[in-house]
């Protein structure tokens, strides 16, 4: 068992080399935190750790698992991204352009890896009742979202048998793909003042570091 801080520039180092023996043949980055208010008033250290983890430490690991994966021929990996990765979000600006480095990064390996028997697939889930939508505000009584909310189960069972099929934008929900339609149907600017009016309604005040889910499954078994 290895514990360690994904938020860490160098925590996929310390993961690989922990692992380096192992023939990998699925890798799933699910590991993520939001912080919600202004840009220019947030804590840069906390958003710098946002950062390392959502786009360092996957980015970096994908690359030292993938090597392998391609050696053999075969392999399978699951990006956890997220609904926000469609569209700007204010008032969680980071989180929300992070969530899209994800997703651009995801779709452009995926293609890059054609015919190597290796896939990607990113999971874009909207909102999903986990303790990050419980504590992303100060106190959970900030946060009035309750439409659309997601089981994590049904959330999980869908982004894997998505892996399995080799499916590149997996989008859980009718209502989640239309959401993620949207920018094409307003403009972009528009969209972004939907966004802006939602978040300002869900929290009344700004928040500190919600960490949820600081982890990373790598799976020998063979699938």
């Amino acid at each position: 068992m290895l514990s360690t801080d994904l938020s860490n520039v160098d925590s996929a180092e310390v993961v690989f080399d922990a692992i380096k023996n192992i023939k990998i043949d699925v890798l799933v980055n699910c590991a993520g935190f939001g912080i919600y208010g202004s840009f220019a008033e947030n804590n840069w250290q906390q958003e710098s750790s946002m950062l390392n983890l959502h786009i360092i430490t996957i980015t970096h690991l994908t690359k030292l698992v993938l090597q392998g994966m391609i050696e053999r021929d075969r392999g399978k990996i699951l990006n956890v991204s997220s609904l926000a990765a469609f569209q700007p979000g204010p008032m969680m600006a980071l989180y929300y352009a992070s969530k899209s480095y994800l997703l651009s990064f995801s779709e452009a390996i995926a293609n890059e890896l054609k015919d190597t028997g290796v896939s990607v697939t990113v999971l874009c889930p909207g909102p999903t009742k986990t303790c990050f939508q419980e504590v992303v505000s100060n106190t959970s009584s900030d946060n009035k979202i309750s439409f659309n909310m997601a089981c994590p189960k049904a959330v999980a069972a869908y982004g894997y048998k998505a892996m399995l099929k080799g499916k590149v934008v997996a989008i859980p929900g009718v209502f989640n793909k239309f959401l993620a339609n949207l920018p094409r149907l307003l403009t972009r600017k528009r969209t972004t003042s939907i966004v802006r009016k939602i978040q300002e309604k869900n929290r009344t005040e700004p928040s500190n570091t919600c960490v949820f889910e600081k982890d990373v499954v790598l799976i020998k078994k063979n699938v």
